[in-house]
């Protein structure tokens, strides 16, 4: 399972965005877009923007979805600027099954919602959020492992020399991963700009999940993962430096091998 994929940030994708784990408000749709059709004062009304990211790893919520193999993601987002309005589509590579050819080696998420930002600058973000698994079976229980989130978030940089940034998000889903029962997903990001253009930044989570196919029909998990990194701009390629481990997870996955990462990443947007 995966991200932003986490509700997306300024330093990085989750990831939706890995997510990002996803996290991480929009993934840049100001980055070279293509815009189609104008408001009344001229601007981009429509604008179109593609992303392409490899990893050394694909890692959602403190969690490896590749099996700590490397990863290949793309998506593709549509914004209504006056509105707000945005749809998209993300897709990254992932092993599950290890050891085996069964089972999806593809994770596709279909996002829509709307983008913001108040009087006093605080820029906000709702949304839903589709988590497509192609080939990949039902458990033993019959359990599916296609979900849908719905996710906000809150964010605020303060007008500074080093622009810190704060953000707060959620997402909730009434039916999780491979469960019978629902989840909540809260995590904070807090990043800089340095002079050197460096982006540091560090994100604490808290994934809490109800009856959890893998425990038992009425067990659930939960567990905190947090990731220190950084990225760096070069030309219209952004390079993410980050590890990140998720802490008591092994009622979420066995192997905890898988619940912590070094990931190194380059990332495209046009």
């Amino acid at each position: 399972m995966i991200i932003m994929k986490e509700i997306w940030n300024r330093f990085k994708r989750p990831n939706l965005g890995a997510l990002l784990g996803l996290a991480a408000a929009s993934f840049l749709f100001s980055h070279n877009s293509i815009a189609d059709g104008t408001d009344g004062e001229g601007s981009s009304a429509h604008v179109w923007s593609a992303n392409m990211m490899m990893a050394t790893e694909y890692v959602f919520r403190g969690i490896s979805q590749s099996n700590e193999d490397p990863a290949i993601q793309v998506g593709i987002d549509y914004m209504h600027e006056p509105s707000g309005f945005y749809i998209g589509t993300w897709a990254s590579s992932v092993e599950f099954n290890t050891g085996s050819n069964d089972g999806t080696q593809l994770e596709t998420n279909l996002y829509g919602g709307f983008t913001g930002a108040f009087s006093n600058g605080i820029e906000w973000d709702f949304g839903g959020l589709f988590y497509y698994y192609p080939e990949e079976a039902d458990d033993d229980n019959g359990r599916e492992q296609d979900y849908v989130e719905v996710y906000g978030s809150l964010a605020y940089t303060v007008d500074s020399p080093m622009e810190p940034t704060m953000e707060f998000g959620f997402a909730y889903s009434p039916d999780y991963y491979g469960k019978d029962g629902d989840s909540i997903w809260l995590h904070s990001t807090f990043g800089v700009t340095t002079d050197l253009g460096i982006k540091p930044y560090v994100t604490v989570g808290f994934l809490d999940v109800e009856g959890d196919a893998t425990t038992g029909a009425t067990n659930g998990y939960e567990y905190v993962m947090y990731s220190i990194g950084g990225s760096y701009d070069i030309g219209m390629f952004t390079i993410d430096l980050n590890w990140t481990e998720a802490v008591n997870s092994a009622d979420a996955v066995a192997n905890q091998e898988l619940s912590e990462a070094v990931v190194l990443s380059i990332s495209s947007s046009w």
